[in-house]
């Protein structure tokens, strides 16, 4: 299994510094903007880098199917209750809706995250 890091007090890191907590997203669309700028790179050659399953990076990359303010809001989280609200498992059943719901149902799912942080 695949260590996931996102955020919080890196591991070895002495001087006690610590990273906010950010949504897998951030990470998502990092990758992209990589595939985009070095062509000869693949979705394999990231999942062996960052040593993800290529089943977890497809599950990873459908979230660039959410509406793009989805995307921005998701980037924008810091409160680690609202991004646990928008696991990706939970983001995937939004992600494979067809393209007219997506935004709708994305907002439901927003609103009811946002009630329960309080």
């Amino acid at each position: 299994m695949a260590l996931k890091w996102l955020g919080g007090r890196l591991p070895g890191n002495d001087k006690g510094r610590t990273h906010p907590m950010r949504h897998p997203i951030c990470k998502v669309l990092e990758w992209q903007e990589r595939l985009n700028r070095d062509k000869g790179l693949t979705k394999v050659q990231i999942s062996e880098g960052e040593g993800v399953s290529k089943a977890r990076i497809t599950q990873m990359f459908n979230l660039l199917r959410l509406p793009k303010e989805a995307q921005q809001y998701l980037a924008s989280l810091t409160s680690p209750a609202l991004i646990k609200s928008f696991a990706i498992r939970r983001l995937m059943s939004v992600a494979k809706l067809p393209p007219a719901r997506r935004a709708e149902a994305f907002e439901g799912m927003k609103a009811g995250a946002e009630r329960r942080a309080g």
